[in-house]
């Protein structure tokens, strides 16, 4: 085989090669596609779990209460569950709505905030009021001792109210808050 036709082999290899893959990107055969998460600023991110018809982390407008979310994406309301109070509150960004579901009816409604490791993955702030034991742990620099500390120290004197409160805390100071800003 002389240079001019292996030269022409391996483009003819090296193109059918990118046909191949930019064809399994468009039509991927029944492979699972990958899911790519792309906060949008007029947007909340509100995880759906049990109960729900199609659950996983969506987008919602500000200001949308759960029993919204719970029409659009889940079974039908019960007349008790209309009248429970964490029905009628608005949904906040990094939100768990789950359901309890019975004959089509959803009957019972929880709802706590997502860990804070998946929270920071999915670019939504964080509130040194509303994160525990382990989602302290989950910020780079802070270990369980400095966590326990943190937890510690709300519960003595009460809410942070700001990521600068935080300076209250044996063994957290201007570095620390640097570091850490970013999430909060």
């Amino acid at each position: 085989m002389g240079r001019d036709n292996g030269t022409l082999l391996l483009v003819a290899v090296l193109l059918a090669i990118v046909l191949l893959r930019m064809c399994r990107a468009i039509f991927p055969w029944g492979e699972d596609s990958p899911v790519f998460y792309h906060q949008k600023p007029d947007h909340m991110a509100v995880c759906l779990g049990k109960g729900f018809r199609d659950p996983g982390c969506h987008h919602f407008f500000d200001a949308t209460f759960a029993e919204r979310v719970i029409q659009m994406a889940a079974c039908k309301m019960d007349d008790n569950i209309r009248n429970d109070l964490l029905v009628s509150l608005p949904v906040h960004s990094g939100e768990t709505l789950e359901l309890v579901c019975q004959e089509g009816h959803a009957i019972d409604l929880s709802r706590k905030f997502m860990p804070a490791a998946q929270r920071m993955t999915l670019g939504i702030p964080l509130h040194p009021d509303s994160m525990n034991f382990s989602d302290w742990q989950a910020l780079p620099g802070i270990g369980p001792k400095l966590a326990e500390r943190i937890m510690d120290e709300r519960q003595k004197n009460g809410a942070f109210g700001s990521l600068q409160a935080l300076q209250r805390v044996r063994g957290i100071g201007p570095g620390t808050i640097r570091r850490i800003q970013k999430f909060f």
